[in-house]
């Protein structure tokens, strides 16, 4: 990709952790592939799955960010510039969170383990419903900046959304926390989940942040903020852990995996 177009750098700075991001996840996807490739051949089913998953993963991954960097490349940091980087990474999460959540299921294969919210499928649902609720209120609501402007309605609905968001994460952690609960040798394995709670902190400072300000204009270091914050969340919940349950296809252990 050419950089004779870009104008305004200190708009475009942040072209560089989307494209680390990209690479990152790009290689993890290839990493991946590999892995099944090899996991198919030693007719190891177990381990196709979780390798296939981390493909898709990190392949769906890296298709957003590539989108991502080219509307930074293109346009200024603006509404309408904001708004569809939001939906870029709204849509990877829809997909991709919900995978990961089949991916931690099947990494313990745990069945014994009662879950609050009863079974893997329903807690993979409501992972993408979760992302959905947030969705509506960074993209429906604009993060809830026009807040003098709302209607009541959606006064109420854009809280309600953002709680019932917050609560759907804190049931699937806790879930998870107790499969994984008395296990060996998972202390990473906690670490790549126990991060999620950072996307949604960032997400609710980011609209607390745009409260009270002017909401016809986007604020610059915001937006280039969460290119970094969500790129660096992204790499480690999802290519590093990629790295983490392929590697062992290639008979090496990578931060403590086997």
């Amino acid at each position: 990709m050419s950089y004779a177009r870009l104008r305004d750098m200190e708009e475009k700075s942040t072209i560089y952790p989307l494209r680390i991001a990209l690479s990152f996840l790009a290689s993890a996807a290839a990493l991946s592939l590999v892995a099944v490739l090899v996991y198919v051949k030693e007719d190891m089913p177990k381990q196709t799955y979780i390798a296939a998953l981390s493909t898709i993963i990190n392949a769906v991954a890296a298709y957003h960010y590539y989108e991502m960097i080219k509307v930074r490349t293109n346009e200024k940091v603006a509404i309408d510039t904001e708004w569809k980087m939001g939906a870029l990474r709204h849509s990877d999460w829809a997909v991709t969170m919900p995978l990961l959540i089949l991916k931690l299921y099947a990494l313990i294969n745990n069945p014994e383990q009662d879950l609050l919210l009863q079974s893997v499928d329903l807690s993979a649902l409501l992972a993408c419903i979760m992302v959905l609720l947030g969705a509506y209120v960074r993209l429906g609501l604009d993060e809830m900046a026009s807040w003098d402007t709302m209607s009541d309605y959606e006064r109420l609905l854009g809280p309600i959304c953002y709680l019932l968001s917050w609560a759907i994460l804190v049931l699937l952690l806790i879930d998870l926390c107790r499969t994984y609960s008395g296990v060996d040798n998972t202390a990473m394995v906690y670490a790549f989940f126990l991060v999620w709670p950072c996307y949604g902190i960032t997400a609710c400072l980011a609209a607390w942040a745009r409260s009270g300000r002017d909401s016809i204009s986007y604020p610059k270091n915001i937006g280039l903020i969460k290119d970094v914050v969500y790129s660096g969340l992204d790499v480690f919940s999802k290519a590093v852990f990629a790295w983490y349950t392929s590697s062992a296809a290639f008979g090496v252990s990578v931060l403590g995996s086997r």
